[in-house]
Parts: C-alpha cells; structure tokens; sequence
C-alpha cells in the first residue's frame, strides 16, 4: 500500500537568495554589529510605520528589554493574557514585576477589555496584549479602557510620567505585516515587539526579534533607542576608534543582540516580503473554502476583513466537540485523539496554545484554570493546522478531508 507523505506543521520560506545574502555577510567579515543589523532595523521601522526600531536575538529579549527600559519591576503589576506561550509572562517575571492575568472574551483570542480597565491599580504599569495567529487585537479599545484608568496612574520615572498612563506593550510576535483600519502593526501600542523565530512569516534564522515605537511627546527618544542598545549589549558602549581599545560599561546589561548573519537573512526575507505574502493569501483563501463546507468544523480566525488583514501566522480550528459526559469535560480529550489519528495519517498539527495556568510552573506560582474559563475554553477543541508555503493545493485538500473523517469517527 502507497504511504501518504507526511506534511509538516511547519517549515519556513528560505531558498537561494537568503543562502547568497548570507554568504556575503560572512565574506564581509562583519558579522556582528555590522551594516546588516542597521539596515535590518531600518527597514523593519518603515514598514512598521514607526520612528524606531532597535534588533534583539529574540522577541522575548525585545519585550523583557522594554520592559526595563520604562523601569518596570519589582513592586509593580503588569497585565496579559493567560493564552499565550510562557515568554509573555515569563518576562513580567524576569524583572521583578507581578504578572496578572485577564481572562479571555468569550470565543475570542483577545482579552475582555473590560475585566483589563477593572485589573488596573496603582500598581499597574503595563499591559501586555498578544496578536494570536497574525491577526492584531482591538488596540483602540484596549487603549480606550488603559485611559478610564489614568487618574489612578502612578508613575516610577519621567519616561512613565510622559506617557501619562498604564504603557500598552504589544506582543506581536506573530503579526508583523499585519493591518487594521489603515494602521499596520507597530503603530497602535506604545511598544511593538516582532518576533522573526524560524517559523514565523518573515525569519532572521533561528531566532531574531525587535521593538518598535512612535516619537513620543515628553521623550527624549534618540535617548530611549541608546538605552534599549545598551541593556541588550552588556551596557557596553561603542569604542571611540580614535581612542584606541577602550569601551565602557554604562550599565548593568544582558546578552541579546542580533547578529548580521540574522539580519542578513532579515534583509532577504523583506526583499520577499510580497511574495512570501501572496503565497500565504493563496493558502488562505483556499482553506477557507475547503472549511466553509464543513460546517461543524470552525476556522477561529478571520484572516482577512473589510477593515483588517492578519499576517497569517496561524490556522486555528474548532472542533465541534463541548459538553461534558458523566461530569467529565470531553472536548480535550476528543481533540488530543483527533490529533493522534491524523499524526498516524501522516499530518503533524499543533495547539496553541495551552493556557499558562495549566502549566506546572504557573501552578506552583499560585494560577488556577479555574480563574480563566474562557482560555480553557477556546484551548479545549482547539487544533492549529498545517500552514506554510511549502503546501500544495492538494495538501490542503487532504488535511480537510482527513480531518472531517477523523471528527466522523470519533
């Protein structure tokens, strides 16, 4: 009997251009620090609509970075959201801050921005909302609730005294490119973090990440963009060739800076940026006609609207399972067997994401499921389906008709 091929979860978009722009960064001998990061962060500024943008190994080091430079930590509150991957939270805890979480809207990814605008305290001095699957949250809203609250507003320092409220810090390590009512993702929050992971849409390799933001009033943002370079580079600042050898350690720092190697692989994938989208729009459009014949099985993001354009990152369904038998909730475990038989027919699907509370290290820090209903909710007959440019129409056309024969059986 002739095996089906295996298709993958994932698999990123690289071929030649981005092997070439990389060995000329490597002939170059400039591999750090270089020309490559520079014009990575520039472009990546422009087309995020904003004034800045400083490079990091990561979108983790991007938020935790941020984080510290608007002196956030110990004493403080920040707020997000329970249905994320652990690096949104982890950083609130990294420097020192009480992590809050908000829980989901019903049937949504985003949080209930009411329950945010109630969450708020003196205490609180961010909130940190995540773009799930490409498509980006209702900043104006989000915003909107962070403003009903400024009257209460403490601020530590002058940067946090100019913004004048509780900063909004978005999570947007899966919806660069994005768009909403005329604003590209970058321009709503005060501070945008991307991620460019191997798996996202547009990769820096491995990993790679940056922060973005608007001049704001009150800054000296020049200042602010030195900070942020500093605290990802050890704080050590730049020697005066002139001078000789010699450098200083302005501050106490970590290790996060990009690499040209990164950035040049960066560079590339913008230079496709068009091409790599059009692909993902074909995928897109596709699924949801193969989807909007089945209709027990519901696609749980709608990539594209009359007012938005997600950056496709993820293609999350509901299954059509809820209810519980003999008390026991049966649509986790209905899914997790619905992921077992397609495994066996050879395609490899995730879920995203497992609510933190569920996890051992959020338990053990005093988090209960119990508290966040709808994440556990939307997590429970959540499936995250094959999505990359490497699927053919016919790839697509199975995963759908052996998804609907697996939901058939259970």
């Amino acid at each position: 009997m002739k095996m089906n091929k295996v298709i993958r979860f994932a698999s990123p978009d690289i071929g030649k251009d981005e092997a070439a722009r990389i060995r000329k960064t490597i002939d170059s001998r400039w591999i750090a620090k270089g020309p490559a990061v520079k014009e990575f962060e520039d472009r990546i500024a422009i087309m995020s609509g904003c004034n800045h943008a400083v490079a990091f190994d990561s979108c983790t080091g991007a938020m935790e970075m941020t984080l510290r430079a608007l002196g956030i930590g110990p004493g403080d509150e920040v707020i997000t959201t329970p249905y994320t991957y652990s690096a949104t939270a982890e950083v609130i805890r990294n420097v020192g801050a009480k992590i809050v979480f908000v829980d989901l809207q019903p049937d949504s990814f985003e949080m209930d921005y009411r329950k945010v605008e109630e969450a708020i305290t003196e205490r609180t001095k961010a909130v940190m909302p995540v773009d799930i699957g490409g498509l980006m949250c209702d900043y104006c809203t989000l915003i909107n609730a962070v403003n009903a609250k400024r009257d209460i507003f403490k601020p530590n320092n002058d940067i946090q005294a100019a913004i004048g409220r509780v900063a909004v810090i978005a999570d947007a390590a899966h919806s660069f490119g994005a768009d909403r009512e005329g604003w590209v993702s970058g321009m709503y929050a005060d501070f945008t973090c991307f991620s460019f992971h191997v798996l996202k849409n547009i990769t820096t390799g491995g990993e790679g990440g940056a922060v973005v933001w608007i001049n704001k009033p009150g800054i000296d943002n020049d200042a602010l963009e030195r900070h942020l370079r500093l605290l990802g580079d050890h704080g050590q600042t730049a020697r005066n060739k002139d001078a000789g050898w010699e450098y200083d350690i302005a501050l106490f720092g970590y290790n996060s800076i990009m690499t040209d190697i990164d950035a040049a692989m960066g560079i590339t994938q913008l230079d496709r940026f068009e091409e790599i989208k059009l692909k993902r729009i074909d995928l897109t459009v596709r699924y949801d006609e193969l989807f909007s014949k089945l209709p027990a099985i519901r696609p749980m993001i709608r990539h594209f609207g009359p007012y938005h354009t997600s950056a496709m990152h993820l293609y999350p369904i509901h299954l059509p399972w809820a209810g519980d038998v003999n008390g026991e909730p049966v649509a986790e475990r209905y899914r997790n067997a619905a992921y077992q038989q397609l495994k066996e027919h050879g395609i490899h699907c995730n879920v995203h994401y497992k609510p933190l509370p569920m996890m051992t290290a959020y338990k053990e820090a005093g988090f209960d499921i119990k508290d966040y209903p709808h994440a556990y909710e939307m997590y429970a007959s959540l499936l995250t389906i094959p999505y990359h440019n490497d699927l053919t129409a016919e790839d697509q056309e199975r995963i759908a008709e052996t998804i609907w024969k697996v939901v058939r059986r259970l």
